[in-house]
């Protein structure tokens, strides 16, 4: 048996952040990041992405107010315009890392 498709979860993070009102969420990052993977390998280009990104903000929101829409609909395909860049791995990380200092800096 196969786990859930990049849709499928999409749908439960964007479900998740919209109860819990929290963008911070890996798991939206992870989700929108799988579900251009996916779209990309179709070859599909990033507007129809957009437009398919927005139709599930509206599924899973039903009952948003078209303001609260709005802004999570720009949150999700801001976050999928990174990750089509291919910028975008993950917004949590368990670790830190030392930078060296720059001449210019120093």
């Amino acid at each position: 048996m196969h786990g859930p498709t990049p849709s499928e979860q999409l749908r439960r993070a964007l479900w998740t952040a919209i109860a819990e009102d929290d963008w911070a969420q890996s798991d939206l990052d992870a989700a929108v990041s799988a579900y251009v993977r996916e779209a990309q390998e179709r070859e599909q280009p990033i507007d129809e992405i957009r437009r398919s990104l927005r139709v599930h903000v509206q599924q899973v929101g039903l009952g948003l107010t078209a303001d609260r829409y709005e802004t999570v609909a720009r949150h999700v395909v801001a976050l999928a315009e990174t990750a089509h860049r291919g910028v975008f791995s993950a917004r949590h990380v368990s670790r830190t890392l030392s930078l060296p200092v720059s001449e210019e800096e120093g």
